[in-house]
């Protein structure tokens, strides 16, 4: 099967309820074979089940994760964009909150996004893991960013996971991609960024360099 990131042939890596999952050599990928992702309507209905909210204090401790290092690294007069909001974009309101001009975009609730405009700031909390061609994905992201601008991750890294088959994180159905440290190095290699902070768990904050 062929790489979604780098189109390179990637290997059979193991099988978890009858879904196999393929790893890539070249990047790093692991992800789940095609006839386990959800249909579109399907999808978008567990995605409605998520209830995040600006007043849950839990959920907004977990955004800082990214917020907090991110905010060393964009001003307040630049522009962001939140890429796969969700249906309620609590991390765009938290920074419109603190005098940051932040869009958002979310295939299912916020389809209307305007990819003629240019960003010096991105972000994008627990989307990574559901695209189905994060190599589409990718370029968009990086055709809508000015040089020099921020792209703030936030996915589940397995680096430091010694048991795979029994992570909590490939378990949710709309998960379907998993990326490691070697896969963010390739993604800086390929489209041109450079790495500016990671917590080797979950946060990413890369910089365009072109």
């Amino acid at each position: 099967m062929n790489c979604p990131l780098c189109n390179n042939k990637a290997v059979f890596f193991l099988s978890v309820n009858l879904i196999g999952f393929w790893k890539c050599e070249n990047c790093g990928l692991i992800y789940k074979e095609p006839h386990s992702r959800l249909n579109r309507d399907i999808e978008k209905k567990r995605y409605l089940f998520h209830q995040n909210s600006i007043a849950d204090r839990g959920y907004i401790d977990f955004l800082n994760q990214l917020i907090i290092p991110l905010l060393n690294f964009v001003r307040t007069e630049d522009s962001g964009l939140d890429f796969g909001c969700g249906h309620t974009p609590v991390l765009s309101e938290i920074l419109k909150i603190n005098s940051y001009n932040c869009d958002v975009y979310d295939p299912f609730f916020f389809p209307n996004a305007d990819f003629s405009k240019k960003y010096d700031f991105i972000v994008s909390t627990e989307a990574f893991e559901h695209f189905f061609y994060p190599e589409k994905e990718l370029r968009l992201i990086s055709s809508i960013l000015k040089p020099n601008a921020i792209l703030g991750i936030m996915t589940e890294l397995y680096d430091q996971i010694s048991d795979f088959h029994n992570w909590y994180y490939h378990k949710d159905p709309t998960h379907v991609c998993f990326f490691g440290n070697k896969s963010m190095k390739f993604i800086c290699k390929k489209y041109g960024y450079i790495i500016e902070y990671c917590d080797n768990k979950r946060v990413i904050i890369l910089r365009k360099t072109n």
